[in-house]
């Protein structure tokens, strides 16, 4: 498989390739005026929008920076940039940029049913790290998988891109490997037969006034016409077991 994510227009592509904005993650904006904190907040993140720790692991499938989807994003990213409203959110670096396939622990999450069935809930987070990467070896990896566009999900605390499988037979791919990686790590979350493939691009750190809600729908609607007819195949590089000290870094190595 073809691990670049290919866009349908090259034209295009190339000339949002040319306005790639700079790499580095922008976080919310200090000032907050008195207004309401998301529920990210204490969480991934500091109320001035700088990223907060917030250690786990969680299988992906991370973009290639050279790839056409890649520059979509960063282009997309760079007009959000723009709107008065981007001041209540946090950008994460495109170093970042990943979907995730099926989650991991995390170390501030120890419920049953976010928690591998195989340790304890008060194993320390190393001792999963370890029982992951054991149970990885005998996983079926695939090269990648292929999806589309489906829609820009704004109304939440994530700011993403989300996705769908792109036929049928991509569809039951994801399945497979999912259940698979679901029995073989011990995780079932709640949203196990439901979950929806996305690309995060920020993280919403205050709830927005009416006027800038608008904006975000002005922005929403404009950008899904563009996605539309830019975003072609996302032909995503293979899954892999990653480990995260936040959301600016998910690598090998915690």
């Amino acid at each position: 498989m073809n691990h670049s994510n290919a866009s349908d227009s090259g034209t295009d592509v190339k000339r949002m390739s040319t306005e790639m904005i700079e790499s580095q993650p922008v976080t919310a904006a200090a000032s907050r005026d008195q207004r309401v904190f998301t529920k990210v907040v204490g969480r991934k993140f500091h109320e001035d929008g700088s990223v907060r720790h917030f250690p786990g692991n969680t299988i992906i499938c991370p973009v290639d920076p050279t790839s056409a989807v890649n520059a979509l994003l960063v282009r997309l990213v760079g007009q959000f940039r723009k709107l008065s409203c981007s001041r209540s959110f946090t950008l994460l670096p495109p170093s970042s940029y990943h979907m995730t396939v099926i989650q991991g622990v995390c170390e501030d999450d120890r419920k049953p049913q976010l928690w591998t069935s195989f340790l304890p809930l008060d194993a320390p987070l190393e001792e999963t790290d370890r029982l992951f990467r054991e149970k990885w070896e005998t996983v079926h990896v695939p090269d990648g998988f292929n999806l589309k566009f489906d829609y820009l999900h704004t109304g939440g605390v994530a700011l993403t891109v989300n996705l769908q499988p792109l036929t049928e037979d991509d569809a039951q791919k994801l399945k497979v490997f999912r259940n698979e990686v679901s029995d073989k790590l011990g995780l079932r979350f709640p949203d196990h037969d439901d979950y929806r493939f996305h690309l995060s691009i920020g993280y919403r750190i205050v709830e927005l006034t009416e006027e800038e809600e608008e904006e975000l729908l002005g922005f929403k609607e404009q950008t899904e016409r563009e996605l539309e007819e830019h975003f072609g195949i996302y032909a995503s590089m293979p899954p892999q077991l990653v480990f995260f000290k936040d959301m600016f870094k998910f690598a090998d190595s915690r």
